[in-house]
């Protein structure tokens, strides 16, 4: 019978030792390639974490992510579209660039606090705003140019809405205060009227020399002062 080969090599490289040298090298080899393995997976950590904490990598490409979900919320969704329709960022832009123009103005205009200024400003820029964007886009199906001048009368009735529910808010405001319950212009004339007619009150006590002190000029001059 013949002698099987592979048991007697391996018979013979037992007697030598070199089995058991070969299985150690095999498994140091072993280690070395798990050990490789490991340290690159820690380097593709290592550079992800890096990335992460450099603005513009991962961070920026997070950022611009939840921009354009918030544009989308605002401009293309739920409440925003119902407002805005299918108009676009330049569109909305040059539709109520107007109104808060002349809300800046109604602010910068009003007597009074910080207060009443806001609340003029605001009644008047979202009044408008709202106003000729319900006109605009109900008149769309007509074209833009018709569009856009409905726009511009819903703006002018809206910013007349404005200030009526301002002026309530501002009469509300100073009553709480404890004034009158009157608006900043209100308020404005009656200080006016007061200061109009305490100078008339003394001008004519001055003139009847009611006032002592004071002569009249013309009767001191006709010798009857």
């Amino acid at each position: 019978m013949p002698i099987p080969l592979i048991p007697a090599a391996a018979a013979g490289l037992a007697k030598l030792g070199i089995g058991a040298k070969l299985a150690s090298a095999l498994g140091a080899a072993k280690g070395l390639v798990g050990l490789g393995a490991a340290k690159g997976a820690m380097g593709v950590g290592s550079a992800m974490k890096a990335g992460a904490s450099i603005p513009g990598v991962l961070g920026g490409t997070g950022a611009r992510m939840a921009g354009q979900g918030l544009n989308n919320a605002v401009f293309q969704g739920g409440l925003g579209k119902a407002i805005f329709g299918e108009m676009g960022k330049g569109q909305i832009a040059a539709r109520l660039a107007p109104d808060l123009m002349f809300g800046g103005l109604a602010a910068a205009t009003t007597p009074g606090d910080i207060g009443d200024k806001l609340i003029a400003g605001g009644a008047s820029a979202i009044g408008g705003g709202l106003g000729g964007l319900a006109l605009g886009r109900a008149a769309q199906r007509y074209g833009d140019t018709a569009s856009m001048m409905a726009d511009m009368a819903g703006s002018i009735g809206g910013d007349y809405a404005g200030m009526m529910v301002g002026d309530t808010l501002q009469r509300g405001k100073d009553s709480l205060m404890g004034g009158a319950g009157q608006t900043a212009y209100e308020r404005l004339n009656s200080e006016q009227q007061a200061q109009f007619a305490d100078q008339i009150r003394r001008q004519t006590m001055a003139t009847g020399g009611l006032v002592p002190g004071i002569r009249d000029e013309f009767l001191y001059q006709s010798g009857l002062g």
